[in-house]
């Protein structure tokens, strides 16, 4: 008796369509790249529940008859290729024919109504009627020129799959990604996005993309966007690129595409990084916009059923293209490369003064342990390089400061990471940015208990959000307020911001209040819980603590080791990582084979 048996027709369409549809975005990603295909040139998306109640994507391209309504729902029937050297030679965005047959595997219903553009007034209409992946309905139906798809209940027959699926606000987001990615390439197509009684999105048919760029980037960074362009063999390079004066602290922001698809290239995000290496610090990403067109037989868009990853065949030769065409336009727009730059320490609301009040007691000294720019560096109060040299400062701070807890010396700093220290039980290593980190998230969670947390800024600051972090901020509204943010709107895609949490360095400018705002909506799940607001305050105190390469003076390292034995759990960080490491005579006797 055989133990294997062969899948039944459902079993195997729901797990294909497992690769293609994901998630709601997914859906909306292979409509849409099928209305581009049908040469459209205005696409209209409604979603309701982030895309897990309704989703329709309409169209006024070519439309279809009656014979293609029904074919096009059937696996691996498709109008872009004939055969599988077609393969070497794509020019359409879809060329599997799986969306649909997908789409209608996973959903409650589907619903397609289509005309051709070609029949004249008097042709007619097709609705097809797909339940539970098998077509109940067709029928003529009065129709405009072009396609109407309707989804609802995605994943409804797939429960699994649909609890894994996010809050219906942080799946808009996703789906605002990805029109808002295709309204940048194809300009020439008019796109809006519609949820509730919303629009998210909108943009009009224009010669360039400096339209959608300004709708979706916002008024400051579109006005320090340059152009590229570069020219290679078989390959061509256009986009936009933003100056070094608009970083951001993650690299969502580089946009990339290969022949008008939007894909996600490591290669590619690589190389543009890369062109900015020695004009911005460590940790900060340009905001870019990079768009091949190359031979379509040196490049691999069948990497993945989602079509999302890319090959190429010269690779090396195309990431280093980009990265030149990018150098040459920066520097022609007058950004001059210079020797890479030392990512600045955080600016701290207090240090080297005495901090007044609950936070002294907090800390368990007068002085604040977060560091800034404000250190002195008179006499050799900068520890910075070993052997470990005494000087007039140090000889001074040892005779007035009381003993460290737990009989602790400092001898000074190694690798602008580690404090070397002496104690009873041998040498000592502690890791400033663990032991800065536990002491700030000790104190941010004594303020969020006693509800002090909020900061109100001296001077409010106006930030321009994307359409994408516009749906994000809605989704976190009321966690943010509770985190001690105060964000209200002013205007379109404007917002102002009158408080912030007090985190230990201050957030008063734009980009800075910006990065925060990104680094907590990347946490990807909010709440009421406990565990969620924990996870929110040990990363406002990761963003407001000690930096590696940062140089402390002898004061700063007394203090933040006085600081970090007052805490309720000095030995770790928040997240679980050791903040010192003792390393016994014993031990340093059998590194050098002493014994």
């Amino acid at each position: 008796m055989t133990n294997i048996k062969l899948l039944g027709r459902d079993a195997i369409n729901k797990i294909a369509a497992g690769e293609v549809i994901e998630r709601p975005a997914s859906v909306v990603k292979e409509l849409v790249e099928n209305s581009i295909d049908a040469g459209a040139t205005k696409i209209l998306v409604e979603v309701a529940e982030g895309g897990k109640g309704l989703i329709r994507v309409t169209d006024d391209g070519s439309g279809m008859d009656r014979e293609d309504a029904l074919l096009a729902f059937e696996r691996h029937a498709t109008s872009k290729i004939r055969e599988a050297d077609d393969l070497e030679r794509i020019s359409t965005l879809g060329f599997r024919g799986e969306a649909l047959s997908s789409i209608a595997s996973v959903a409650e219903t589907v619903e397609l109504v289509t005309k051709l553009r070609s029949g004249g007034i008097d042709a007619v209409g097709t609705m097809v009627r797909v339940e539970g992946g098998r077509v109940v309905d067709v029928r003529d139906v009065g129709a405009p020129a072009g396609t109407s798809i309707e989804v609802r209940g995605l994943f409804k027959n797939v429960p699994a799959r649909r609890k894994y699926l996010k809050s219906g606000r942080a799946e808009l987001a996703k789906i605002v990604e990805v029109v808002t990615s295709y309204a940048v390439i194809h300009h020439q197509v008019s796109f809006e996005l519609f949820s509730g009684e919303k629009t998210i999105f909108k943009s009009v048919r224009s010669e360039s993309w400096n339209d959608p760029l300004l709708r979706i980037f916002g008024r400051e960074v579109a006005r320090n966007l340059v152009p590229i362009e570069g020219e290679g063999r078989n390959v061509s390079v256009a986009g936009a690129a933003g100056r070094e004066n608009v970083t951001r602290s993650s690299p969502d922001w580089i946009m990339t595409y290969v022949n008008g698809r939007f894909v996600r290239s490591r290669s590619l995000t690589r190389a543009v990084s890369e062109a900015y290496r020695t004009l911005i610090p460590t940790g900060r990403h340009p905001i870019a916009v990079v768009s091949l067109r190359i031979d379509p037989s040196q490049v691999d868009v069948n990497v993945h059923p989602a079509k999302m990853e890319v090959r190429f065949l010269r690779e090396d030769e195309v990431v280093a293209m980009v990265t030149d065409s990018i150098r040459l336009s920066l520097s022609q727009a007058g950004v001059v490369a210079s020797a890479a730059p030392v990512a600045k320490p955080l600016q701290p609301t207090v240090l080297g003064t005495p901090v007044e009040g609950t936070e002294a007691e907090e800390m368990g000294g007068g002085y604040s342990p977060i560091p800034g720019g404000s250190v002195s560096s008179e006499g050799s109060d900068l520890q910075r390089t070993l052997p470990l040299a005494s000087g007039r400062s140090r000889f001074a701070l040892e005779l007035a400061a009381e003993p460290l807890p737990g009989g602790l010396r400092v001898l000074g700093q190694a690798l602008q990471l580690y404090i070397v220290a002496e104690g009873p039980e041998g040498l000592v290593l502690v890791d400033q940015h663990a032991a800065a980190e536990r002491i700030r998230y000790e104190i941010l969670s004594k303020k969020y208990a006693s509800d002090t947390i909020s900061q109100e800024l001296i001077e409010p600051v106006t930030l321009e959000l994307s359409p994408k972090e516009v749906v994000l901020l809605e989704e976190w509204g009321s966690t943010l307020a509770e985190m001690g943010f105060d964000v209200q709107p002013f205007g379109k895609n404007a917002y102002t911001v009158r408080s912030v949490p007090a985190i230990g360095w201050r957030l008063d400018s734009p980009g800075a209040v910006h990065d925060v705002l990104m680094d907590l909506f990347a946490l990807g799940k909010v709440g009421t819980e406990a565990t969620a607001k924990e996870e929110i305050l040990k990363l406002l105190a990761c963003r407001g603590s000690i930096k590696a390469g940062h140089e402390m003076g002898w004061k700063e390292m007394h203090d933040l080791l006085r600081a970090l034995s007052s805490c309720a759990s000095p030995r770790t960080c928040p997240h679980g990582r050791p903040t010192a490491v003792t390393l016994s005579p014993a031990e340093l006797e059998k590194i050098f084979g002493r014994r």
